[in-house]
C-alpha cells in the first residue's frame, strides 16, 4: 500500500492509497479533504445563484443562504458525484493504471448494492470512498516463435467445381407449379401428390400435446415455403407432407428431438394442422454459354475456371484459419494469465448479439432466441474468454515486436472494403473519419492479423493432406 497527494487541475487536492488484491484488480481509497468539499459546494451554489429564479429576488441576486435553503440538497448530490468522478479519473492517470469497466464505489456508510444512501456530501466533512476496479493485465509473452504446426494442402477436384456450377444453376432455377391432379368440388384441378424434392407453400398451426388437449403456440404457426427432404423442420414433419395435394389439409403429430435448441420443446410431442397452398418443382436452366453469360461469365469454361479459383481461395483461407488457431492454442497454453471479467462479459454480449441476429434470420422469435442463448451462455463465455485471451496476447506480441499499422495501410483497407461492399470509397472514408472508434477497431483488426501472420511466418510448418489431420 502506498499513499500520495495529488492536485486536479490546480484546484482540487486529494490523497489516495492503492491496494493490489490480484494481478488484474485494484482498490483505491481516496480521500478528498473537507476544505475541497466546501470549496466545491460553494462554487456549486454560486453557479445555481446565477440563474435561480426565486420570488422576491432578481436572477443572480438571491443570497447564498437562501440558495442553499432551496437548492442545497441538489448541489450536495452533484458535488458528491463530481468529486468522485474527477478524483477517481485523475488518480487512475497519476497511478498510470489501465482501468477497464465501471468501478465499484463504496463509502464508509454505504456499500454498493446494499441498502439506501443519499449520495451527498456533508458540510465540513471529508469525502472518503473506495473504488474497486479491474485493470488490463501486464503481459510478457514467451515461447511464441518456432512453434510446430500442421497445415493442410489445398486441392480442388473436378467434382467440387461441378458442384459450384450446380449451385449456381440452382440459384438461377425457376419454381414451376406442378402439373396433374384431381378435379376438386369447385371444378379446379388440385395437383399431383407431394414428393421428395418438391417446394411446398404451406400454412400451418401447431401446439403441444397436454393431458388437457392441444396447447397452441404462436411460434408454431404461420406460412412458409418448405423443400421436402431438406430436413429443415422437426424430424417427421416433412415426411408427413409427402402424398398431400394442393388445397388439402392434414393433422398429424411429431415429437421434437431431445436436443432441440428450445429447452421447453425438447422431447415434446406436438400436433400440427397443415394446409398445402401450392406445390412447385425446381426447373434448372440449361448449362450453356448463354447461361454462363447471363450469370456474368464469358462462357461455361470461364465459369468453371473462376469456380475453381473461388474454391482454391476458400479452401486456402480455411486452412490458414486452422493453422492460426493451432498457433493461438499453443501460445495461450504456454502463457497463462488472469483475464478481466469485464472484458469477458463484454465479448460474451457481443457473441450473444451476433448469434441472436443469426437466429432471427432463421425465424426464431424473441422468446425462442432468449431460451436458446441462455442454454448456451456457458459455452459462449468460454469462447469469449478464449477470444479475449488471444487478443491480449497478440497485442502484447505486437508491442514487443513493434508491429504497427500505418494510416496509409488503414486507407488501403477502407478502399478494399468499399470495393467489396460496392460502395463509394469517399462515403466509407467519411464514415470512418466521423467515427474514430470504428477506425481504431479497423486498425486493431489489421494489427491482430499482421501479428498472426508474423507468428505463422516463424512457425515450423508440416504440410499434410487433409485426411492425415490428427
Amino acid at each position: 500500500m502506498r499513499s500520495v497527494s495529488n492536485k486536479i487541475r490546480s484546484y482540487m487536492e486529494f490523497s489516495v492509497q492503492v491496494e493490489k488484491p490480484s494481478s488484474i484488480l485494484r482498490k483505491m481509497i481516496i480521500k478528498v479533504p473537507s476544505s475541497e468539499v466546501k470549496s466545491h459546494l460553494t462554487r456549486g451554489l454560486m453557479e445555481v445563484q446565477k440563474t435561480a429564479k426565486l420570488k422576491g429576488f432578481r436572477p443572480g441576486h438571491a443570497p447564498i443562504s437562501i440558495i442553499s435553503q432551496y437548492y442545497g440538497e441538489d448541489v450536495r448530490h452533484r458535488v458528491f458525484h463530481n468529486l468522485i468522478d474527477q478524483s477517481f479519473q485523475r488518480a487512475v492517470l497519476d497511478q498510470k493504471l489501465k482501468a477497464i469497466g465501471t468501478p465499484k464505489i463504496d463509502t464508509p456508510d454505504h456499500l454498493t448494492g446494499e441498502g439506501l444512501h443519499d449520495h451527498a456530501v456533508g458540510d465540513g466533512q471529508d469525502l472518503t470512498f473506495t473504488a474497486t476496479f479491474e485493470v488490463m493485465p501486464e503481459l510478457v509473452i514467451q515461447n511464441y516463435q518456432g512453434l510446430a504446426v500442421e497445415q493442410e494442402k489445398v486441392h480442388v477436384t473436378d467434382d467440387q467445381v461441378a458442384q459450384v456450377v450446380e449451385n449456381l444453376r440452382n440459384a438461377q432455377a425457376q419454381m414451376i407449379p406442378v402439373a396433374g391432379g384431381l378435379v376438386l368440388e369447385d371444378g379446379t384441378l388440385s395437383s399431383r401428390p407431394v414428393q421428395l424434392g418438391d417446394f411446398i407453400d404451406i400454412r400451418f398451426a401447431g401446439g403441444c400435446v397436454t393431458p388437457e388437449g392441444i396447447q397452441l403456440r404462436d411460434d408454431m404457426k404461420g406460412e412458409q415455403l418448405v423443400e421436402v427432404g431438406s430436413k429443415a423442420f422437426v424430424p417427421g414433419f416433412e415426411e408427413e407432407l409427402i402424398g398431400m395435394r394442393r388445397g388439402e389439409t392434414k393433422t398429424f403429430r411429431v415429437t421434437f428431438p431431445q436436443d432441440y435448441q428450445v429447452a421447453e420443446l425438447a422431447h415434446q410431442e406436438t400436433e400440427f394442422t397443415v394446409t398445402v397452398n401450392e406445390i412447385k418443382e425446381k426447373e434448372l436452366p440449361i448449362l450453356d454459354d448463354e447461361f454462363a453469360q447471363q450469370a456474368g461469365y464469358k462462357s461455361v469454361s470461364d465459369l468453371e475456371t473462376q469456380g475453381r479459383e473461388f474454391l482454391m481461395r476458400e479452401k486456402k483461407e480455411g486452412a490458414d484459419r486452422k493453422v492460426k488457431s493451432q498457433l493461438m492454442s499453443q501460445v495461450i497454453e504456454k502463457n497463462p494469465f488472469d483475464v478481466p471479467q469485464t472484458l469477458i462479459e463484454s465479448q460474451t454480449r457481443a457473441l450473444a448479439q451476433d448469434w441472436a441476429q443469426e437466429l432471427k434470420k432463421q425465424g426464431f422469435d424473441e422468446k425462442m432466441m432468449q431460451s436458446v442463448i441462455s442454454q448456451e451462455i456457458h459455452s459462449l463465455k468460454q469462447r469469449a474468454e478464449n477470444q479475449v485471451r488471444g487478443s491480449l496476447i497478440l497485442e502484447a506480441i505486437a508491442r514487443e515486436e513493434k508491429i504497427t499499422v500505418s494510416p496509409e495501410e488503414v486507407q488501403v483497407e477502407i478502399m478494399r472494403l468499399a470495393s467489396s461492399m460496392q460502395m463509394e470509397y469517399s462515403k466509407l472514408e467519411d464514415f470512418y473519419a466521423k467515427n474514430s472508434g470504428r477506425r481504431e477497431d479497423l486498425e486493431f483488426k489489421l494489427r491482430q492479423e499482421r501479428t498472426l501472420s508474423f507468428l505463422l511466418g516463424r512457425a515450423k510448418i508440416s504440410w499434410i493432406e487433409p485426411e492425415e489431420k490428427h
